[in-house]
């Protein structure tokens, strides 16, 4: 194993052209399909639940990737989409498929001043903080996230954040994703203006398990997990039969109290005092 480069790593994930770029690099397209088609119903659940069911004017996605999340910025309501990545071919493919919805550009969100001046009444970043594994660049990269959100706005995020810190496994330079406490976000985004509305479980059984009750629930969540795994990965045509299994299961569990897997946070700016 060599340390995580970030700009290398993406670059050549991003030569497969499909979800396995930036969703689960293990497993097939198909069955990533199948995986963000949880996420995309749960994640609608809880904008409802948080009265986000309308967009009202501009969109800032953070790591914007293949551009999954832009349909459904458009059927809230969004009037223009900007977006940003750090591999210069995404950002690519992004001009091309959606050039006259917004402004594309290549950015490291844990650069030093990363964006530009301009604030948006909602920011969203998808699974992009947890690979920011170094604590130093993600307290950068908190600040320029947090930076971009206007007074009034708010800010949406979908990360593997723990609810236990026990479930912390710390900085590891080989290592392209971190799980870190809710704490530690709430923490840093607070540092720079934002309070917390709400956090929530993200999925249950569509995604990797980070933590659990105990050890030997982590053991549980790890081997269904697995066990869900295993058919895509033997013969990838499994996926339509095994996603559609969890499609079906995975808001039962999560309706009974279990987040082992990501989470769904939602922040907001105040508005300034006049």
């Amino acid at each position: 194993m060599s340390p995580y480069s970030p700009s290398r790593y993406w670059a050549d994930l991003h030569e497969r052209g499909d979800l396995s770029a930036v969703g689960q690099s293990g497993l097939p397209d198909a069955m990533n399909q199948w995986l963000y088609r949880v996420l995309r119903r749960n994640f609608k659940a809880f904008l409802r639940r948080h009265g986000v069911d309308h967009i009202e004017g501009a969109v800032f996605e953070v790591g914007a990737g293949t551009g999954y999340w832009f349909d459904l910025w458009r059927e809230l309501g969004a009037r223009r989409i900007d977006a940003c990545d750090l591999v210069p071919a995404a950002v690519e493919a992004l001009r091309a498929t959606y050039g006259p919805l917004g402004r594309y550009e290549v950015a490291d969100i844990a650069a030093e001043r990363g964006f530009g001046d301009a604030t948006y009444p909602l920011v969203c970043c998808m699974n992009v903080l947890l690979h920011v594994t170094d604590e130093d660049r993600f307290e950068t990269a908190i600040a320029n996230v947090a930076r971009l959100v206007a007074p009034g706005g708010r800010l949406l995020l979908t990360e593997p954040m723990l609810f236990s810190s026990r479930f912390d496994t710390g900085f590891d330079p080989e290592r392209h994703s971190r799980a870190r406490p809710v704490a530690r976000y709430r923490e840093g985004l607070e540092a720079n203006g934002l309070r917390v509305v709400a956090v929530e479980g993200a999925t249950a059984i569509a995604n990797n398990p980070i933590e659990g009750r105990g050890r030997i629930a982590y053991a549980l969540w790890r081997a269904t997990w697995n066990v869900s795994c295993l058919p895509s990965r033997i013969h990838p045509a499994s996926a339509a039969w095994v996603g559609r299994v969890l499609y079906t299961l995975d808001p039962i569990v999560l309706g009974a109290g279990a987040s082992p897997s990501s989470k769904f946070a939602l922040f907001e700016r105040p508005r300034r005092l006049t």
